[in-house]
């Protein structure tokens, strides 16, 4: 299968974030935004902008205690400097190589192992994705009438599912070999019909669904793999567990003051009960990687609604929207500041993620 360029995606992704902004507009009317841009509360203000500064300070000293587990121990300070490049890369550069590539990829230099400093990274980010997942199955039992809204109850259900998966590949000794034997099954009866009604779309169907299976059992290996990585650090050392939890757990709390802090530095009161209750949700969707810089658009459009649904207006959740991606912005440009003085001894080929010369 011929991939898409690497051009026409960002021109595609462009595309998509002036859709869902040109959405956005049409449901928020100008002067309503003006006049909640204009009721700034700028001690809620500010103090929004420190609730993501100890936002970063928490997920760089949970990838630490990981990367810590296997390898020549980096100080803090240094790590925050790659976690700061990374950012950038997330949410100001608007290129194919994400934060998380960048970040492995200066680690495993200082610590000279790219392996483990991948999968530092991996295990740091999965566990978050593993609560993230947590919450937005059970947290709308703050408000169980949400879980009426299939904006809830989806990502609900996909939040369980997502938890069975990963608890079945962790503990069984050979999680694939019903699944193989299921695929196996249906992927003969699809040769059978092929072969039966002379039919070469069922056949070419056949070999990407086949192709597409093999690549997720791919990914469900290299999964259990890692996470055996995680499993073998908590039994060396008791103590990893509960900082990782307890790391993830702050993480979380934090982006409820975080939504909660962006709202009030609009004098808008938003019960933090509800906050609670729908954002896991809003997080798990609006971080599908729709568009480009943080999902511009799109990931602000996610808030309205999710937000309209529990009665607040548009025009003050755009306006919160539009703050935590100032936010974003922000640590993006210290991001940016940062990688220009670190690149001067670790370059980066930003195409593709490998070292110049």
């Amino acid at each position: 299968m011929k991939k898409i360029p690497k051009t026409a995606q960002l021109i595609f992704k462009c595309i998509i974030s002036c859709i869902f902004f040109s959405i956005l507009l049409s449901f928020v009317q100008g002067n309503e935004l003006l006049t909640v841009f204009a009721n700034v509360n700028w001690p809620f203000f500010i103090l929004s902008f420190v609730v993501t500064v100890v936002m970063l300070l928490a997920s760089c000293a949970k990838w630490k205690i990981v990367l810590d587990l296997k390898s020549k121990k980096l100080s803090f300070v240094e790590l925050l400097k790659i976690y700061l490049v990374g950012y950038f890369f997330s949410n100001i550069l608007p290129s194919t190589v994400g934060g998380d590539v960048v970040r492995s990829y200066y680690a495993g230099r200082l610590i000279k192992n790219q392996a483990y400093s991948a999968v530092s990274v991996f295990v740091e980010r999965f566990s978050g994705i593993f609560f993230l997942f947590l919450l937005v199955a059970f947290t709308p039992l703050l408000r169980f009438d949400l879980y009426s809204s299939p904006y809830i109850f989806i990502p609900s259900c996909a939040g369980l599912t997502f938890v069975g998966i990963t608890l079945w590949v962790w503990k069984a000794q050979n999680p694939f070999r019903v699944p193989d034997i299921c695929a196996q099954f249906i992927f003969r009866g699809f040769r059978w019909m092929a072969t039966k009604l002379n039919s070469t779309f069922i056949e070419k169907g056949a070999q990407v669904l086949e192709r597409m299976y093999e690549k997720l059992i791919e990914r469900l290996q290299h999964l259990k793999k890692e996470l055996n990585v995680a499993v073998d650090g908590i039994q060396n050392d008791p103590q990893f567990f509960w900082r990782l939890i307890y790391l993830t757990v702050l993480f979380y709390i934090l982006t409820w003051v975080n939504v909660y802090t962006a709202f009030r530095a609009f004098n808008v009161h938003v019960d933090f009960i509800i906050i609670c209750a729908i954002v896991p949700a809003i997080m798990l969707v609006a971080h599908v990687p729709v568009t480009l810089l943080g999902n511009l658009g799109y990931f602000e459009s996610v808030f309205v609604l999710y937000f309209l649904l529990v009665g607040v207006g548009g025009a003050e959740t755009l306006a919160m929207g539009l703050l935590l991606r100032l936010k974003m912005f922000s640590m993006g440009i210290v991001g940016f500041f940062t990688y220009l003085s670190y690149k001067q001894t670790h370059q980066l080929k930003i195409e593709t993620g490998e070292e110049t010369q």
